[in-house]
């Protein structure tokens, strides 16, 4: 991050800026941007800003118009931050600032793209489409999905980018997120690592993928330890996420969010009422923080399942690929099975099975921690914390479920596949044997083991 020092006092009274003088502004920023100079900084944040008025107009229109189609949706706003918008002007050096049309954007998470075309429509007919780009249905090359749609207002000049995705779409782009933050992989600005690149494209085609495509999957996993580091920061974070949001729940009227990120520190959540006061707590963190990601958005329904669905690159606490990832594996156990492919379905077989049984045991200690904790409360605060462990164990249990139902399931997938000759049932039976001494038997304890602890935790 460039190196700013800002003066809290130096701030100046916010104006509207002309078209050449948001370009000379970008011209500032792209020669400063190691050593970005205070006023600078203080008209960029100036700038920044001035989106907040046209965003609310077009959050609101957004809000009110996706409730036509589904009240399962989640509208987010946010306002472009400083890194990213330096970052882009550094990457397009031709590109004039007062035409980075993204500054404030909304994003709406749909079902599935059904929802997402229905939604332009009603879109088209209540603001003003500047642009379209549609990586639905032409996807970027590293295998990005997403609509955007640029837009305005009557009689307003500022134009707001809209993105609109599916689950799926949106949890593959947060995924990528997260391998920049814990791999260091820069993936979304220069796609350095081209290991990590072809991973997460081949994710964005997951309905198609080959059998090749899913083996390069696995391996790669297994190589970077991919899956266990994830699970491992998420069990980190999940205890101190809960905890935090637990507190903002008592602050109904708290709809602006500040999210702040590190590689190796759980993450912060702060809540506010006002934009400005969020606006002031965002710019100072950013001063002070060089190596967090931060965000600062607006909910208008907040929840602990919607900010960490649309966040779940900020929140880490759980994604749905994991459960992808198993379902991969899955699928190459019993292939290299058919295929009288011994020594691939020892391999796959020994990986699904270690994944698991690091992935359930990470669980357990989640549970274990919101036990202790809620041994601490005091008593004062001992009902609301016992119904909130719950809850949250009731999420644990979500996931424990899924991998009980998921080995079973590959059970029975290598039944249904069992070699018909001797010497083949001979092979597989001592792999079998093998694999379940080291990990199948005690991923069943521990399985039964962790269902026992919620049963007990929920009585």
């Amino acid at each position: 991050m460039a190196n700013i020092k800002f003066n809290e006092d130096s701030l100046m009274t916010k104006k509207t800026m002309t078209k050449g003088q948001i370009d000379r502004l970008g011209d500032k920023i792209r020669e400063q941007r190691n050593s970005i100079e205070e006023l600078t900084l203080i008209e960029l944040q100036e700038y920044r800003t001035s989106h907040k008025e046209t965003l609310s107009l077009v959050f609101n229109a957004l809000c009110s118009t996706t409730r036509k189609i589904t009240s399962d949706s989640i509208v987010t706003y946010r306002i472009k931050r400083f890194e990213s918008i330096i970052g882009k002007l550094s990457r397009y050096p031709d590109m004039k600032f007062s035409r980075m049309w993204d500054i404030g954007g909304c994003r709406c998470i749909l079902r599935n793209d059904k929802e997402v075309y229905r939604l332009k429509e009603l879109i088209e007919k209540e603001l003003t489409v500047r642009k379209v780009y549609d990586y639905i249905e032409k996807p970027q090359s590293e295998g990005y999905k997403s609509l955007h749609l640029f837009v305005c207002v009557p009689d307003d000049d500022k134009v707001i980018e809209v993105q609109l995705r599916n689950q799926q779409d949106h949890n593959w782009a947060t995924l990528v997120e997260i391998t920049d933050l814990l791999f260091d992989a820069k993936l979304k600005e220069y796609g350095q690592n081209e290991e990590l690149l072809r991973f997460h494209f081949l994710l964005s085609k997951t309905s198609e993928l080959t059998l090749y495509e899913k083996r390069e999957i696995a391996d790669i996993t297994e190589k970077y330890d991919y899956f266990n580091k994830i699970s491992g920061v998420f069990t980190r974070n999940y205890l101190q996420v809960r905890k935090q949001w637990l507190d903002i729940e008592d602050k109904p009227s708290h709809k602006f969010f500040l999210l702040e990120t590190k590689k190796d520190e759980p993450p912060k959540i702060e809540s506010f009422v006002k934009f400005n006061e969020a606006e002031d707590s965002y710019f100072n963190v950013y001063k002070g923080s060089d190596k967090a990601n931060i965000v600062l958005t607006h909910l208008p329904s907040p929840s602990y399942r919607n900010i960490s669905m649309a966040y779940s690159n900020y929140i880490l606490t759980v994604h749905s690929f994991q459960d992808d990832l198993f379902t991969i594996i899955e699928g190459l156990v019993v292939d290299s099975l058919v295929a009288s492919n011994y020594k691939l379905f020892l391999k796959y077989f020994n990986h699904y099975n270690n994944t698991v049984l690091t992935h359930v045991q990470n669980l357990f200690n989640e549970i274990i921690s919101v036990s202790e904790y809620n041994n601490k409360t005091s008593k004062s605060h001992k009902s609301k914390r016992k119904r909130k462990e719950r809850e949250w164990n009731k999420d644990i249990g979500r996931q424990i479920s899924n991998r009980g139902y998921q080995f079973k399931r590959l059970q029975k997938e290598i039944n249904s596949n069992w070699p018909k000759s001797t010497f083949r049932k001979f092979i597989v039976t001592q792999i079998i044997r093998i694999s379940s001494f080291i990990h199948s038997r005690r991923l069943k304890r521990l399985i039964d083991k962790t269902e026992s602890r919620l049963k007990g935790e929920t009585k």
